[in-house]
């Protein structure tokens, strides 16, 4: 039989019970932490003194869950947590003081004692964010310490696509809770496109009656399920979500896309495509559609009604047009568009594009809105002061950098959470893997340009695309715990990141997710084979094994691996074509996680 050599790589993160936990388990992790002796312990005694009525707030909610959870109103006599508002302090900036008789907090800003109090909750045990009264914690012990902190990126974002799938408010809601408890401050929500318009629009009924739903759901197989699908967030939904994000300092940052991704708004009202006589339906299947709006009267005038609107709900001072995959064949056969470039004098469809995005970022910057796109904003032509999110790699993000323009990075090699994250996944997901740990060492940087970066790339956001995410289950599978760790990305400084400290730090932020209801991936406890899914059968891979305090243990005849088969020890080995490669997790000789399997094509 011919032969291939592989280096067998794999990722194994090891049962909770082998890993030495750490003492200041907090995510992310802080900018500097001073160890101390000692805890400090909740108790009936225990006060809550705010100092400051701006800091009122946030306090009432941290003090809402601690009695929740532990039965302490926090309104005793004896040792307090202080929050004391001090001059000096960045936005998001705090310093606390963990002792036995006491916590004190300063900031400047709300911002900066809200994450002080999120910081604080991470140090007690996780049952902390029980949502019913925890009876088995023996104390509520806070290690002592002193943390002085704040975020390395301003832009600490999280999108969710409510376009291809709608997901009721809850789930939203659920979603900014995690946000806010790691620290993610923009909620960058994708509420238009081919395959429905998810936001009431007073003035345009239609948007909701027609774009808002879809005759059926055609999945991977092109196949329709004859299924209708549809959903739409009333106006008094998104005030609530705005609301609750904004108690927790999350920026709402609504996405209509222009002048692509648009069927869902063109079946409602043809007017605005380029061709109106034609007829249109809300779009079944993914891709990349070449409706279009066109550059009319009637197009601008419509998105400014629908923008007029928005700013009601959404007090953002950033607003996202989209701009992205937007073929521009419409644009060459419409005589309108062709005389339309003629009369403003260029020759290229991609200026046309720009033009357009320019005419609705003026109206936005003159309701004092700052613009943000995808990166195809910075094709055909220069605008005013944008944010360009560079999706399509880092050249995107170069290119913008050189030119002086803010990015905001988001690859999707290492960003978008409907990525693969296990090998031997059951649910359909895009083809890129990313594994926890590719998430995690990711930093937001065009490492060539540094100075350029430092002074342009304004953060990072990880992205929930929804075309293979149906539903509530699937969405918190795939975000989490992979979006934890996209956390630490946008806060910590790149010389305090550490992968080996991050997953020391797992057994607590999972108890935490359970504690939270989330339906995460539980492939931590599991092998992964780590190789580019893009490679056909039979060829040389490279496969990767993280292999801590845990051993993995192989076979290659198919058999069920034990604790007497092969150890791997990390080096390249022979393998058969037509082989079955099993492999499993072992710590302590108890087998942990599931037998994970990779069949090589004969």
């Amino acid at each position: 039989m011919k032969r291939f050599f592989l280096t067998l790589s794999a990722l194994l993160v090891v049962a909770f019970a082998a890993l030495s936990a750490p003492r200041y388990d907090i995510v992310p992790t802080p900018k500097k932490l001073t160890e101390a002796p000692g805890d400090f312990l909740l108790s009936k005694t225990v006060r809550l003194v705010v100092e400051d009525p701006a800091f009122a707030e946030v306090a009432a909610d941290f003090k809402a869950q601690v009695t929740l959870a532990t039965g302490f109103g926090l309104q005793g006599s004896g040792n307090a947590i202080r929050l004391v508002r001090r001059e000096g302090f960045g936005k998001e900036a705090y310093r606390m003081r963990v002792a036995p008789e006491g916590v004190v907090i300063e900031a400047t800003e709300v911002n900066g004692a809200f994450y002080a109090l999120q910081t604080l909750l991470q140090l007690f045990p996780a049952e902390i964010y029980s949502p019913v009264r925890a009876k088995k914690v023996r104390k509520w012990a806070a290690p002592c310490c002193i943390i002085e902190d704040e975020p390395e990126f301003w832009y600490r974002g999280f999108l969710f696509d409510s376009g291809r799938f709608f997901f009721p408010k809850e789930e939203i809601l659920k979603f900014l809770d995690l946000m806010a408890m790691y620290k993610q401050n923009m909620f960058h929500w994708h509420l238009t496109e081919d395959q429905g318009w998810r936001i009431q629009i007073d003035k345009y009924p239609r948007l909701t009656e027609v774009g808002a739903w879809r005759k059926e759901t055609a999945w991977h197989s092109g196949i329709g399920n004859g299924i209708p699908h549809g959903g739409f967030y009333t106006k008094d939904d998104i005030r609530e979500v705005v609301e609750y994000a904004r108690k927790r300092c999350i920026t709402v940052i609504p996405e209509v896309e222009i002048p692509g991704h648009s069927t869902a708004a063109i079946a409602a009202y043809p007017e605005l495509g380029c061709f109106p006589d034609r007829h249109y339906e809300v779009e079944t299947r993914w891709g990349i559609w070449k409706n279009l709006y066109a550059p009319t009267a009637t197009t601008f005038t419509f998105l400014e009604d629908v923008f007029t609107e928005l700013f009601e709900l959404f007090p953002s001072p950033i607003y996202h047009i989209g701009g992205d995959e937007a073929p521009k064949d419409a644009y060459r056969e419409s005589r309108y568009c062709q005389d339309l470039m003629k009369v403003l004098g260029i020759d290229r469809e991609e200026e046309l594009q720009t033009f357009f995005v320019k005419r609705m970022g003026d109206f936005l910057r003159k309701h004092g809105k700052t613009v943000i796109g995808w990166d195809e904003i910075l094709d055909g032509g220069r605008l005013e002061d944008p944010i360009a999110m560079s999706y399509r790699g880092h050249a995107p993000a170069a290119r913008g950098i050189r030119r002086g323009i803010r990015v905001v990075l988001t690859p999707n090699r290492w960003c978008y959470l409907d990525n693969k994250q296990e090998d031997q996944a059951d649910n359909v997901a895009q083809e890129i893997f990313m594994p926890l740990k590719k998430v995690y060492n990711y930093y937001p940087a065009v490492d060539s340009l540094p100075d350029l970066s430092k002074k342009y790339i304004i953060g990072y956001e990880t992205c929930l695309w929804t075309e293979y995410v149906p539903d509530n289950a699937t969405a918190e599978y795939q975000a989490y715990p992979r979006n934890v760790a996209a956390a630490e990305v946008g806060w910590t400084a790149r010389p305090n990141k550490d992968w080996e400290s991050f997953r020391r730090r797992m057994p607590k932020i999972l108890k935490t997710l359970d504690l939270k209801n989330i339906g995460y991936c539980p492939v931590y406890h599991d092998v992964i084979f780590d190789y580019d899914r893009r490679l056909d059968f039979p060829k040389p891979m490279n496969l990767q094994l993280d292999n801590p305090e845990g051993e993995v243990h192989y076979t290659l005849d198919g058999s069920e691996p034990t604790i007497r088969s092969p150890r791997y020890d990390g080096k390249p080995f022979v393998v058969d074509k037509g082989s079955v490669i099993k492999a499993r997790g072992f710590v302590a000789g108890k087998p942990i996680g599931k037998t994970v399997t990779k069949t090589f094509a004969k």
